[in-house]
């Protein structure tokens, strides 16, 4: 596993361990003291030694990279991001604990003061990098994958019933939570610092989304994603002609990349066969010049997902969603890997509420005008009604609306706190509740992309979120300001058809609107034939159908299932049951438990 793990505080002499690695390039190496131990795993070649000492003592660590810097007057300065903990020092001697104010990147940085008797953990404005920490007796035990957060006196790991519920019900858990009871998440943007003689945390948020829209024309708004779009992907561009790769989709978000990487990217598409989504890819490839590599899923992928995924699960979204884990030795050989996250999440509609039209037939229409929440009520109103919940038979747990009642409300500061994230409003959680942290999202795409090589995804710069929180609503609604923008960088990747909407990508947001609801009753008119399908994942019901793998997970867990109190192991065989004979379909019920109980702290607490 890639990252950081530790003891601050009595460890007495613990060994810590890192989960084991994804591919064979990790360089680990241990420091300790008689107050710290910390365990490090890195990529070949992608950072100093570290830690790195500043002038006056404390030691960094950095989980991570800085692309950028920015001074008193609002100048950026582009950095090396392999001297990242270097530059992290040097700034900490500069401007102290405020040195993370002016970073630009995906990190987490330890900071370890041993005259102060001090540890301070500094997160990302988003928390791209998450670090998970439990509180003992007398230390602080940490690790940047919840699976290795150590054990220690006061500290012993038990699944939370309200938590783990509600990673079943919606394949995540919000905010700092996770579903382990006394294992939290770092807030995005938090200085989390600790005092080792005392023993006490102290923890103060640096910066936070707060959405003030500028009244300009779209035109301004698109110019501005283009050129900024276009320097994020310069500054994450390898040094020294490294391979850059680019998981390559048929939609627009990584062709938007694409777009502003041009020829030098190397385009992976994973698929299975030429279907339609991969003839899209292939051809947005080839309109830029770029080498184009189909990598094939195949019968028994899944299983080869779990394998792999059920070791560094974060709990955000099911095993299968780490889709580049079957291919990490191949996406390894990338000095540089990009993707196109987020697009939609910053600068299209997803994420923003909208009103409602229910039609006969079952059919709902979305109109393009904001109906954003003002009240904690109406918040988790709208969250239990629009989330993708599931109601699994067999749980017996709190119903998802308790669940976020429980953990959503207004703090007697006046501001409103979602899971133990803070923000200004309710409006300001709505509208940020996907990226603010970003594993409030229902994929751990970007998490086990990391795990395989330097993972960059430019959507996350400074520039574009500023940006982003400047845009008016109405045209992420009525546009598609990344398609506009696509078109100024490249408009020959525009003419390319969507894979969902199966039109130019220069096309009006009203044609692909159209265009997506008619592939998507085509597929469901059509049926699916068997696991591939048209689009970029395999059908997962119908892979359980096809193959033995998940029958053969479910025995090889059961002691682990009957373990946990909250769940009828009788109704987890009956829904698979149903779910073979075709009468229901429940594959997502089914990856979300096994994830939790291939996973290695579901072991740590079900196996004792």
């Amino acid at each position: 596993m890639v990252g950081l793990s530790g003891v601050v505080g009595e460890h007495g002499g613990l060994e810590v361990e890192t989960v084991r690695p994804t591919v064979s390039d990790e360089r680990t190496n241990s420091y300790r003291d008689e107050r710290i131990v910390v365990r490090t795993a890195f990529h070949e070649g992608t950072t100093v030694e570290q830690p790195v000492e500043t002038e006056g003592g404390p030691l960094v660590w950095v989980w991570g990279e800085v692309f950028g810097v920015t001074d008193d007057r609002g100048e950026r300065t582009r950095v090396d991001p392999f001297e990242t903990a270097r530059v992290c020092a040097d700034l900490y001697d500069e401007y102290g604990d405020r040195f993370v104010e002016r970073l630009d990147g995906e990190f987490i940085v330890l900071l370890y003061d041993p005259s102060a008797e001090t540890a301070t953990f500094f997160s990302d404005r988003v928390g791209a990098r998450p670090l998970y920490y439990a509180v003992g007796d007398d230390a602080i035990a940490f690790s940047t994958s919840v699976q290795a957060v150590p054990e220690i006196p006061g500290y012993t790991p038990t699944f939370s019933e309200s938590y783990l519920a509600e990673y079943l019900y919606s394949r995540r858990v919000h905010g700092t939570k996770t579903p382990v009871e006394g294992i939290e998440q770092i807030a995005p943007a938090t200085r989390l610092s600790y005092d080792l003689e005392a023993g006490v945390l102290d923890e103060r948020q640096y910066w936070e989304p707060r959405y003030r829209p500028v009244d300009k024309p779209l035109s301004y708004f698109v110019s501005e994603l283009a050129d900024r779009f276009e320097r994020a992907v310069a500054d994450r561009m390898p040094r020294d002609d490294g391979d850059a790769g680019l998981l390559l989709s048929g939609g627009s978000d990584s062709r938007s990349v694409l777009a502003a990487g041009g020829s030098e990217l190397t385009c992976f598409h994973m698929g299975d066969g030429w279907n339609r989504e991969a003839r899209y890819a292939k051809q947005a490839a080839n309109a830029a010049g770029a080498e184009f590599e189909l990598l094939e899923r195949g019968r028994d992928y899944h299983a080869t997902l779990l394998e792999r995924a059920a070791p560094i699960q974060e709990f955000v979204g099911s095993f299968q969603s780490g889709h580049m884990l079957g291919y990490a030795e191949r996406l390894a050989e990338m000095d540089v890997l990009f993707t196109g996250l987020y697009c939609d999440v910053l600068f299209g509609s997803w994420g923003v509420p909208q009103r409602e039209i229910s039609l006969p037939f079952g059919v709902t229409l979305w109109p393009p005008v904001s109906q954003v929440p003002t009240t904690t009520d109406e918040f988790v109103a709208r969250r239990v009604a629009d989330d993708p919940t599931r109601q699994p038979p067999a749980l017996r747990a709190p119903s998802y609306e308790e669940i976020m009642t429980e953990n959503v409300g207004r703090k007697p500061n006046g501001r409103v706190s979602d899971h133990g994230v803070e923000y200004e409003s309710p409006e300001a959680m709505s509208l940020s509740t996907f990226l603010y942290p970003i594993t409030n999202g229902i994929g751990f795409d970007l998490f086990a992309s990391s795990q395989i090589t330097r993972t960059r995804t430019p959507l996350l710069d400074r520039r574009l979120i500023d940006l982003h929180l400047e845009m008016p609503l109405k045209y992420r609604l009525r546009y598609d300001p990344v398609h506009r923008a696509m078109a100024k960088l490249d408009p020959s990747l525009a003419a390319v058809r969507d894979a969902s909407s199966a039109v130019p990508v220069s096309s009006h947001k009203a044609v692909h609107m159209v265009g997506n609801r008619v592939t998507n009753q085509l597929a469901k008119v059509r049926g699916p034939e068997s696991f591939r399908t048209e689009g970029p994942l395999q059908d997962k019901d119908e892979v359980i159908r096809a193959t033995d793998f998940l029958e053969t997970a479910l025995e090889r867990t059961e002691s682990r299932g009957r373990a946990l109190s909250s769940l009828e192991w009788s109704q987890v065989r009956e829904t698979y049951r149903r779910h073979r004979a075709g009468e229901i379909d429940a594959g997502e019920d089914l990856y979300r438990l096994m994830t939790v109980l291939e996973s290695p702290i579901g072991a740590r607490i079900l196996d004792s």
